[in-house]
């Protein structure tokens, strides 16, 4: 589980299915850096 997907699976049913994706370091680091410019941009708006 990396940390940009912690809001995401917080926010799943009970029992809802769930795939895992194996991803390397670089990659991890790259979704969080995306998820917290996304973050950023919708604060923005507000």
């Amino acid at each position: 589980m990396i940390s940009a997907d912690m809001d995401l699976i917080g926010q799943l049913q009970p029992h809802t299915p769930t795939r895992f994706v194996k991803v390397d370091m670089e990659t991890a680091l790259t979704a969080r850096k995306d998820r917290a410019a996304l973050v950023d941009q919708i604060r923005a708006l507000f």
